[in-house]
């Protein structure tokens, strides 16, 4: 999963303010791009050399970092890279389903869906267009998998029970999509999200953490 780690590591220095274009870790920065770049597909898609399981996070982590890194700096050449990557993301989504999985075509799953739904929400408030159809599509696969008295928890797929890990992934996508304070069912999953116990290092669920502070956070 190199592409998805490079990403993901590309992200946590842009999170702290240091781009390929400016500060003391620039060179860092702009090695981690020059590989995502190198190992780009000529279909867009960003998995590298990951097996199976592991593809469509990659290409979205990748892309995810593409996409702010371009966003912070408005530079030309990452943008032929990032829109061949959005390409592969919005033909890879179901056409029926609106979800995303392992491989194009597959239906989709709760986890999943958050990596490509952040990549696509980045690079449009980036100034690159997403497909109407896109958006729609994934609110499809979000009513697909949304239960509770006032629809505001999730689960991984359709039809099975819910989760408090795909609940935060899932409230976070609802956010990105337009949710707020004022509506019901966003209250609901983060009060149930509430009644865990706050991190603790000795029970660690990264993945969890990772979507629920940031849906706590936005």
């Amino acid at each position: 999963a190199d592409t998805a780690i490079t990403g993901l590591a590309i992200l946590a220095y842009l999170g702290a303010g240091q781009t390929h274009a400016d500060g003391p870790h620039a060179a860092s920065v702009r090695r981690g791009l020059e590989f995502l770049a190198r190992s780009q597909a000529a279909d867009g898609n960003l998995a590298g050399n990951a097996e199976l399981f592991a593809r469509m996070y990659c290409h979205g982590m990748a892309t995810l970092a593409l996409s702010e890194a371009y966003g912070m700096t408005g530079d030309s050449g990452l943008r032929p890279y990032l829109e061949r990557a959005l390409g592969y993301t919005v033909r890879a989504q179901h056409p029926v389903t609106g979800g995303w999985r392992y491989q194009p075509g597959d239906d989709g799953d709760t986890s999943q869906l958050g990596w490509q739904l952040m990549s696509l929400h980045s690079a449009q408030l980036a100034g690159l267009p997403i497909p109407a159809a896109t958006r729609a599509g994934m609110l499809r696969f979000l009513n697909s998998v949304t239960t509770g008295p006032q629809r505001g928890l999730a689960s991984y797929r359709p039809r099975t029970s819910p989760s408090r890990t795909m609940t935060a992934e899932a409230l976070l996508c609802r956010i990105y999509l337009g949710w707020t304070k004022a509506d019901p069912p966003l209250m609901e999953g983060l009060r149930w999200l509430l009644e865990t116990d706050p991190p603790d290092a000795g029970r660690p669920n990264v993945y969890y953490w990772y979507y629920g502070t940031q849906a706590m956070h936005h």
